[in-house]
Formats: structure tokens, sequence, C-alpha cells
């Protein structure tokens, strides 16, 4: 068997759903749970939802137990709303693994930890003078607890540094910003609630986000649901950068305001539409707001090497602050 990469794995699973055919996609799911026990759940998920497509209950009931067993859950959004599962709602064996999983989300330490804040020691406080700040969005499908590493140096050189995030579960270790509207509200939520508990110099705030986040951070930046200087974004996807239109009354509202950002994107990432974010870097410097395009070759949708990330934030700074 030639291994895939999870994407094209992934492209694959998607093209049995649409193709309806089950069974080849569940035998696909099932040879790659031990390559890739990173991603479990979501291969799990997978096989779950093949299984009860193929009216194979008991199956994908094994399944949800295996998950659940392995320490992880599923929440009751994905659970409810996903169409596979559509016809197994009200039966007495889904209903008791549901309220397991759900039992095992609200006692998982990092579903209780609705924004992470990084800072020096004693810095930042309601009596402080303000801080410099930066508002991080992660990516769907993670949490804000695993980018701590990446920006915990700028919390060491006297940012006051927040990640928000998002209330919305799929699993365990899995949360996603679901469109720009609810997003963009729950930030503005946890914003309030930073400056209520922190002191955050409001003329030195930054939005910053990573690939679905990438794209609500420019957003709100954009349309100054929170007044920023700037924003740093890394490997922006989701569907306004997949349908540059969207943007238009976005840029339109934030025309020549001043503010400045930087991109990072890797030319090995696959995942994002580049040539759609090259254009978008050159239509917001056409109406006023300065963004820098940093590309890295053969940098895929991950963070760069911890020392190399570290001088991109330097350089992002100097250029957003002129």
């Amino acid at each position: 068997m030639t291994e895939l990469s999870f994407a094209e794995l992934t492209s694959q699973i998607q093209t049995h759903f649409a193709d309806g055919t089950f069974s080849e996609g569940l035998s696909l799911a099932s040879q790659y749970v031990t390559i890739y026990p990173t991603e479990f759940p979501l291969i799990n998920y997978w096989r779950i939802c093949f299984a009860a497509k193929m009216n194979e209950t008991a199956t994908a009931y094994k399944f949800l137990k295996t998950t659940l067993e392995s320490g992880s859950w599923y929440s009751e959004f994905i659970l409810r709303q996903s169409p596979s599962l559509k016809e197994l709602q009200g039966e007495e064996e889904f209903e008791r693994l549901l309220e397991i999983s759900l039992k095992m989300q609200a006692a998982d330490p990092t579903n209780q930890v609705p924004m992470v804040v990084l800072r020096a020691e004693s810095a930042c406080g309601p009596e402080s003078d303000g801080c410099p700040t930066i508002l991080f969005l992660h990516s769907n499908q993670d949490t804000a607890h695993s980018n701590i590493p990446h920006w915990q140096s700028l919390a060491d050189q006297g940012w006051l540094v927040a990640l928000p995030q998002s209330r919305n579960a799929l699993w365990a270790d899995s949360y996603v910003w679901i469109n720009f509207e609810s997003s963009a509200k729950e930030v503005v939520e946890h914003y309030a609630r930073l400056i209520q508990e922190y002191s955050v110099d409001t003329e030195r705030l930054l939005l910053a986000g990573f690939s679905k986040g990438a794209e609500v951070a420019l957003g709100m930046a954009l349309s100054g649901q929170i007044d920023v200087q700037g924003f740093i974004l890394i490997g922006p996807g989701g569907p306004f950068m997949d349908d540059l239109t969207q943007w238009e009354p976005f840029i339109k509202q934030a025309k020549d305001e001043g503010l400045r950002g930087v991109i990072l994107i890797g030319l090995g990432d696959v995942t994002i539409p580049q040539d759609n974010i090259r254009t978008l870097v050159k239509t917001l410097n056409e109406n006023g707001i300065a963004c820098d395009l940093k590309t890295f070759p053969d940098l895929g949708h991950v963070y760069p090497d911890k020392e190399v990330f570290e001088h991109f934030l330097q350089e992002a700074l100097k250029y957003i602050q002129g």
C-alpha cells in the first residue's frame, strides 16, 4: 500500500462519502487508524459515519465506544448534527453513548479554559501600565493551549498574549470557528473580559490567527469589530479566502485607515489557496492597507521552526509598527 498523506486521505474519504462508496471508504479509513494515531478521533468518526450509512449500527456503536474508551469524546454538536448519524438519533444505545461522551467533555480540562493568557510575571495587571497585546485565534480542529509554545516568546518580551478558544467543539482537542459572524461575536466577548482583567495598551493591539482563525482575525481587523493596529496571519484559509469577493465590503470599510499586517504562507501548503492570498495582498495594498507577504519554501500547513518563527514575529511587529 502506498501510504497517503493525511490531506490525501481526507480528500479520498470525502470522495467516498460523495460517491456513496461507503464500504470502500470504511476499509480505507480503517487502514489508517494506526498510521495517524493523533487523528484517531477524526478517523474513527469517519468509520462511525460510514458504518451508519451502511445501516451497520452495531459496528457504528463499536467504533464510538472505542473512541470513548481511548479517553476521547465527541461533542453533542457533531453527534446530533452529522447527516450520517440522523437515523441513530433517539436509539437507546446512541443516547447512552452520547451521555457518556458529554460527561467526558464536561470533565475535560481543555474544555474548561475559554481563554489562555500569557504574560511576563506580574506584568499587565489591572494596576499596571498597559501592555502591547495580541489576540491570537487558533486554527480549526485545534486548541488554544497547543499554540502556547509558539507565542510564549512575545509574552516573555512584555506582550500580553490572549488565546481565546472557540466554544464550538467537535471532539477532544478539536475546537472550530463555525462562521465569521458567530466567531467574531465570541472573540469580542473574550476581548471584553480581557480588558476587564488586564491592562491593555489599545494603541498597540493586534489580531493574529492560524488558518480559519487567521481568516476570522483578518475579517475582524478590517471591519473594526475590535480596533487594532494590525494583524499577523499564518496560512489563512476558509470560505472568504476561497471567494475573494466576500472581502470587498471589509476592504471598503478599512480603506486608508492605516491598518497594517503581515501574512505568512508555506509554499508547500496545499490546504490554502495561495494564488488567492497573493491577489488579496495586492488588493489590500492598493486600498491603503499595508500588507507584507512572507513565504517559506517547503513549509506546509504548520508553524516554521521555533527560531525561524520568532524571527518572523519580530520582523512582523517592526513592519506593523512602521
